[in-house]
């Protein structure tokens, strides 16, 4: 996706040339130490202050080459010659090049309707998988613990089409953007790149993921008004990781309503740390439970919106996974009626079924294998 790492520190003028001097070492150490790693471009703000733009193909790159820090001789010698790190921001680039393994691509204009897609060497046509992350559908969390997932899939010969939504806490998440947001990310696919096999697309979603990717294989048999009608991209298969399909149980439990307070530890096994920025519009939306503040009220007050968004019989083959040690979406409200199958994982949390190291994600692939086989 182009991950575009803005670092600004400062250099004391009469230690400028010695950091100057570093910089080449440090640059090809990246280049022989950091996956990942595409460009690195140095600029002068002020006698004293410098703004390093170094630029990562995904998250994941740039995430392993923080913990990394300066593990090499040459990057701690740059290090060194620095005075004060003023700050250090994450970008995303959107003017990827054709044909790069991984291209930020935005399907509406906001910041969150954006979508990364990873392509596999060769000349396709290649079945795609959708995927989509979860996090009780706040602004807490992004598509970021979806890449180790984009990254199996992609070596695996599948194109990855990581996407984004707005959730609730950002502006226009919650009813109905959340959701017409994933019903454009999915139609999106039919003009993201030609290489694509617009006729074997599959939906992987993870928590709240789980919920829009089951309800977005059941948008044909939407009403017209409805949020998400007419599709135009009909999924051939659908999994549920850990996913929250029962909106009115989970709605009656209060699901998510921890959330309101502000100083909740971290849910332990999380990929990514939560974003601290939203945490107090989220707090504040969480007091009767997530489930309402997605759909605007409880399943007595908008029964309609509950209808609208509960996954459905679809025709489409749905795939349950579910850990037996998940404490955050219990069993009850992570199962459904329609389920073609479902995985119970012994000894699984809530994050352990989207860990590609985890037995239980080769079963999801042949299983998804065999219904992009037919």
């Amino acid at each position: 996706m182009s991950v575009i790492e803005l670092t600004t520190f400062t250099v004391r003028p009469e230690r400028t040339q010695a950091m100057l001097d570093a910089r080449p070492g440090m640059v090809e150490a990246f280049r022989r130490d950091r996956r990942g790693f595409v460009a690195a471009r140095l600029v002068r703000v002020s006698a004293d202050t410098w703004l390093d733009f170094v630029e990562w193909t995904d998250d994941t790159a740039w995430d392993a080459s923080r913990a990394k820090g300066a593990n090499q001789p040459e990057i701690a010698a740059f290090f060194a010659t620095l005075d004060t790190l003023v700050s250090s921001e994450r970008g995303v680039r959107y003017d990827d090049p054709a044909g790069a393994r991984v291209r930020t691509i935005a399907y509406g204009p906001s910041p969150s309707q954006v979508g990364e897609l990873y392509r596999p060497e060769g000349a396709g046509p290649f079945p795609v998988v959708v995927l989509a992350h979860g996090g009780f559908w706040t602004a807490l969390y992004d598509r970021r613990q979806m890449t180790r997932l984009a990254d199996d899939l992609v070596a695996r010969g599948f194109a990855v089409w990581n996407v984004e939504y707005r959730r609730l806490g950002e502006p226009g998440g919650g009813w109905p953007g959340t959701l017409t947001d994933f019903a454009a990310a999915v139609d999106a696919v039919a003009t993201l790149d030609p290489a694509l096999d617009v006729s074997k697309v599959v939906l992987v979603g993870h928590s709240a993921g789980g919920q829009l990717s089951a309800w977005a294989a059941g948008r044909s048999a939407l009403p017209a008004s409805a949020p998400g009608a007419g599709p135009k991209i009909t999924p051939v298969a659908v999994v549920s990781l850990a996913g929250l399909l029962d909106l009115r149980g989970a709605a009656d439990a209060r699901l998510g309503r921890e959330l309101a307070d502000p100083d909740l530890p971290a849910p332990a096994g999380a990929p990514v740390e939560a974003d601290p920025a939203y945490v107090p519009a989220v707090a504040a939306l969480a007091g009767d439970g997530l489930v309402a503040a997605l759909l605007g009220g409880t399943p007595a007050a908008v029964p309609d919106r509950y209808t609208v968004a509960t996954p459905a019989d679809t025709g489409v083959p749905l795939l349950i996974v579910h850990g037996d040690a998940d404490e955050i979406v219990p069993a009850a409200q992570a199962s459904s009626p329609y389920a073609a199958e479902t995985l119970n994982v012994p000894g699984a949390g809530h994050f352990e079924v989207i860990d590609p190291a985890n037995p239980s994600w080769e079963r999801v692939v042949a299983w998804l294998e065999t219904k992009l086989a037919v």
